[in-house]
């Protein structure tokens, strides 16, 4: 199934449109949603629906909190602090212009300059097939390490990390 679950609390700030692109670049559906079950279930059913009628488009079903055009002070504040910047993203590898840096005249609160800060590297771990699961290609349990020495008590991969991974919540409902 091709579609996306587009993050509420990430389009509470930009804005739904700010998932545009799936149906506009991509003619894959997608459907803001919140976290609840009662959103996740009407979010799927609705991601279903236009699968099934191949009608890819975006859908707000979080609308008790995500406005269309974002959070306008939010957008205002981040246009003037930040500035568009490659990015290394899990999973997809490095993306022009799809991060954030901090813009020059804030520099003097950038703390990874301010206490020269090195992120550390990002490595393959090995056998955590936690790439392929972001990006839907394998699911929790195809991965050698689910179950295996990787657990939400002992994570070894970030899918497994947080209780949002999808490793995590694999583990949990099965």
């Amino acid at each position: 199934m091709d579609g996306f679950l587009c993050p509420g609390h990430v389009a509470a700030v930009i804005g739904a449109d700010g998932f545009s692109f799936l149906p506009e670049d991509y003619q894959l559906p997608g459907v803001v949603s919140g976290f609840e079950p009662a959103d996740l279930l009407c979010s799927i059913l609705e991601l279903t629906r236009m699968i099934a009628e191949d009608a890819p488009a975006l859908k707000n079903e979080y609308t008790r909190l995500v406005r269309q055009n974002g959070n306008p002070a939010a957008l205002a504040l981040m246009e003037k602090v930040f500035c568009p910047a490659p990015s290394d993203w899990r999973g997809l590898g490095h993306i022009p212009d799809s991060g954030c840096a901090i813009r020059p005249e804030y520099e003097p609160w950038d703390a990874v300059k301010k206490f020269s800060l090195h992120p550390a590297e990002e490595k393959e771990i090995p056998g955590c097939r936690c790439a392929q699961i972001i990006r839907g290609v394998l699911s929790p349990s195809q991965c050698p390490l689910f179950r295996n020495g990787c657990s939400p008590d002992n994570p070894v991969g970030p899918c497994m990390v947080s209780g949002e991974g999808a490793c995590a919540a694999a583990y949990q409902y099965g």
